[in-house]
C-alpha cells in the first residue's frame, strides 16, 4: 500500500534533494530507494513492508546497515524489523498515523529560495504557540487561517512549540520519538510548509522549539536496537542521557536542524533544556550544531534554553557584532524577578530588578547574597540585550504550576500592564504565551494521550516533579488527570474570549505597546549597545541603556507606593501609570513607568 503525498513545490526530476543526508531513505530517480538505519551492535535487520514483503540489509560504513530496494513508489508504507521487533524508522519523515506506525517513503521537501532574512533579530517579537491548542482544529492549517490575529496584536515572530511524532494525538510535544516527522495530528509536512509560507507572506517569521536532549519513554524503539544511542553514566530527567561523544549520533541532530531550515523554510530554532546535555563532548555538539544551521541558513535564529547561563555561547562577533553561535537565550533570571516582584511568591524569591534589565543574567557568577549568584554562569554584562529573552509568562512558567493559572488570575490589571510595558520597553527580546496579548485566562495543563499504563506513570511522576523540581504544592482535588482528554480541552483557547470587553481592551493596549517598541526601541536596538548603568533611588529605579545611535532610559516604581526623585524625562515619553514633572522632580505613582530616548545632537 502507498499513500499519496502532496506537493507544496515539486523537485525537478533530475534533482537529487537527499544530499548531504545520511539518515532516512533516499528516493532515486530509477524508482530505487536506499533504506538505511544506524544501528552498531546490530548485525542484521530487514525493511518490512505493508504488503508483507521484506528486504535484508547489509552492513555499510559508520554503523550503518543499508538496503536499496526497486521499484519503490512515494508514499510506500515501511518499517525496521530486528530481534523479532519491528520498529519505525528513527529519520521518518512522515508517519501514516501515530509514532509506532508505519513510516512513509517520501523525498525531502524543495528548500525555499528564500535567501534573505525576513526581519533583523531585534525586531522580534514572540508569542509562543502550541499548535494543538492554539485553535479549534488544533492543526497546522487552522493556524495559518488565524495567522493575521498574531500580527495585527504585534507579533512578529511565533515560536511553535515541539511538533515531533509522539504517542497519541495529545501532547505538549516533549515526549517526541521521532523528531524528523510532523505529528500526523497537526496534519501533513505539506501543512506545515504552507503554515510557514503564509507566515512569511505577512511579515511574521518562524521558529520551532526542537529537542535533542532526549526522547519520549513511551514508542521509543532505539534504546532497543541502538543502544550506543545513550550514555548510562550520564541522567538526566528522563533517564540516560544523548550519547553526544558518538559522531553519527551528532550528525542524526546536525541533519534535523538543517532539515527544519532548508525544507520548511523555519527562521530558526529553539533548543530545550542544553544544560540536560552531559556527556564530554556536549560543547563540541553544541558547536557544531550552530555551525550546521548556519551552513543550512546564514541567518538562523537559533534560541537555546540553558539554566547554566553560559555567556560563550552567546558572544557576538567583533567585526560585525553577529552571533557566533546561538543569538539569544531564555531568561528564567528576569522571569523570577517580575514575578517575585508582583506575586511575592516564594519560590522566585529575588528583586534584582535592575541587574537582570541591566546586565540579563542574575544568576552570573558576580551576585552575592540570597540569590546566590556565585553558584553558576558567567557574566552576562558583556553581551547585547537582544541575546536576552524576556518573558514573564511561557508555557512551562504555568504549566508547571499546581494550579496552572495565568497572571491574570493571580494580579491585577495595573501590574501586569507593568511587566507587559517592562517588556516591550525594555531592549530585551520580549516574548509572550498565546492569549497574553488580550489577557486570556486559559490555563495550561501537562496533558497527554497514552496507553492506560504508561499515563498512571507519566501522571505519577507529574505529581512528583511538582514538589520535588517545581517547588509547587498539589491542590487538595490533585492535578488535572494529563491523560484526560478535558484537561487538554482546558488548555485550548477558546477564541470567543478574545470578544469580551476585557479582552478586546487588553489587545489595543498591547498593540500599542508593539507600536511604542517600534517608534523607542528599534531604531536605537539596531546598533551596538555600548553599555547598560542603573540607579536606585530607594525603591525606584532609573536605567540608561547607551546604543551607538542614542540612549535608551527608563525610570520605574515597581512598589506600592509613590516615588518622587529627580529626573527629567526626555521628550516623547511612553508610560504605564501615572507620572508628573515639578521642575527637575519626577513623581512615579505606584506601579508605573515611563521610558523615552535621547538621540546624539
Amino acid at each position: 500500500m502507498t499513500i499519496e503525498l502532496e506537493r507544496a513545490t515539486s523537485p525537478e526530476a533530475d534533482t537529487d534533494l537527499s544530499f548531504p543526508y545520511r539518515f532516512g531513505p533516499k528516493v532515486h530517480n530509477d524508482g530505487s530507494t536506499t533504506f538505511r538505519l544506524w544501528a552498531p551492535s546490530l548485525t542484521r535487520a530487514e525493511v518490512v513492508f505493508e504488503d508483507g514483503k521484506t528486504a535484508l540489509m547489509e552492513p555499510a560504513e559508520d554503523g550503518f546497515l543499508s538496503a536499496n530496494v526497486p521499484y519503490i513508489a512515494e508514499g510506500t508504507l515501511y518499517q525496521f524489523r530486528a530481534g523479532g521487533q519491528h520498529f519505525p524508522d528513527l529519520a521518518s519523515r512522515q508517519q501514516e498515523t501515530d509514532a509506532k506506525g508505519w513510516s512513509v517513503v517520501r523525498r525531502p521537501l524543495s528548500p525555499s529560495q528564500n535567501r534573505e532574512p525576513l526581519r533583523p533579530w531585534h525586531e522580534t517579537i514572540i508569542c509562543e504557540v502550541h499548535i494543538g491548542t492554539a485553535t479549534p482544529e488544533g492543526t497546522f492549517y487552522g493556524l495559518r487561517d488565524r495567522l493575521e490575529h498574531f500580527r495585527d496584536a504585534g507579533y512578529t515572530c511565533l515560536e511553535i512549540m515541539p511538533i515531533n511524532e509522539f504517542p497519541g494525538d495529545r501532547n505538549w510535544g516533549y515526549d517526541g520519538t521521532l523528531i524528523w516527522a510532523p505529528d500526523a495530528a497537526y496534519g501533513t509536512p505539506e501543512d506545515l510548509r504552507a503554515l510557514v509560507d503564509r507566515a512569511h507572506e505577512l511579515g511574521i517569521c518562524m521558529v520551532l522549539d526542537v529537542v535533542n536532549n532526549h526522547f519520549g519513554e513511551t514508542d521509543n524503539f532505539v534504546e532497543h536496537y541502538a543502544p550506543e544511542w545513550f550514555n548510562n553514566n550520564v541522567q538526566t530527567p528522563w533517564g540516560p542521557g544523548i550519547n553526544f561523544n558518538e559522531p553519527m549520533v551528532r550528525r542524526f541532530y546536525y541533519e534535523n536542524a538543517q532539515m527544519w531550515l532548508r525544507e520548511y523554510d523555519f527562521d530558526g530554532l529553539r533548543f530545550d533544556s542544553v544544560h540536560e546535555m552531559k556527556t564530554e563532548s556536549r560543547d563540541l555538539f553544541l558547536g557544531e550544531l550552530a555551525k550546521a544551521c548556519r551552513e543550512a541558513k546564514s541567518h538562523a535564529k537559533l534560541i537555546i534554553e540553558n539554566m547554566d547561563n553560559t555567556a560563550v555561547w552567546l558572544e557576538r562577533d567583533a567585526a560585525t557584532n553577529t552571533p557566533i553561535n546561538f543569538v539569544a537565550q531564555w531568561n528564567d533570571d528576569i522571569h523570577h524577578v517580575l514575578n517575585f516582584l508582583v506575586t511575592k511568591e516564594p519560590k522566585y524569591g529575588y528583586d534584582d530588578l535592575e541587574k537582570a534589565l541591566a546586565d540579563g543574567y542574575v544568576h552570573d557568577g558576580h551576585v552575592e547574597g540570597r540569590t546566590d549568584g556565585t553558584t553558576r554562569g558567567e557574566p552576562g554584562s558583556l553581551l547585547p540585550p537582544d541575546a536576552f529573552i524576556t518573558y514573564v509568562q511561557n508555557h512551562d512558567q504555568i504549566g508547571n504550576r499546581g494550579d496552572n493559572r495565568r497572571l491574570p488570575d493571580r494580579i491585577g490589571a495595573e501590574r501586569l500592564d507593568f511587566l507587559h510595558f517592562v517588556a516591550f520597553l525594555a531592549p530585551q527580546i520580549p516574548l509572550f504565551f498565546m492569549g497574553e496579548e488580550a489577557h486570556l485566562r486559559t490555563r495550561f495543563p501537562f496533558f497527554t494521550d497514552l496507553p492506560p499504563g504508561p499515563a498512571k506513570e507519566k501522571a505519577d511522576d507529574r505529581d512528583n516533579q511538582m514538589g520535588e523540581i517545581f517547588e509547587e504544592k498539589l491542590p487538595p482535588e490533585g492535578l488535572p488527570y494529563p491523560n484526560d482528554e478535558a484537561t487538554f480541552q482546558m488548555a485550548t483557547i477558546d477564541w470567543s474570549d478574545y470578544e469580551t470587553e476585557i479582552a478586546r481592551a487588553a489587545l489595543d493596549r498591547f498593540r500599542t505597546l508593539s507600536a511604542w517598541r517600534r517608534e523607542h526601541v528599534w531604531p536605537l536596538a539596531a546598533t551596538p549597545c555600548h553599555d547598560a548603568t542603573c540607579l536606585r533611588i530607594g525603591n525606584a529605579l532609573i536605567l540608561n541603556w547607551i546604543f551607538e545611535a542614542g540612549t535608551l532610559s527608563m525610570a520605574l516604581n515597581p512598589n506600592d507606593e509613590p516615588a518622587k526623585f529627580e529626573c527629567e524625562p526626555g521628550p516623547g515619553t511612553v508610560h504605564t501609570g501615572e507620572f508628573s514633572q515639578s521642575g527637575n522632580m519626577l513623581r512615579l505613582t505606584p506601579w508605573t513607568a515611563v521610558s523615552w530616548n535621547t538621540l546624539p545632537t
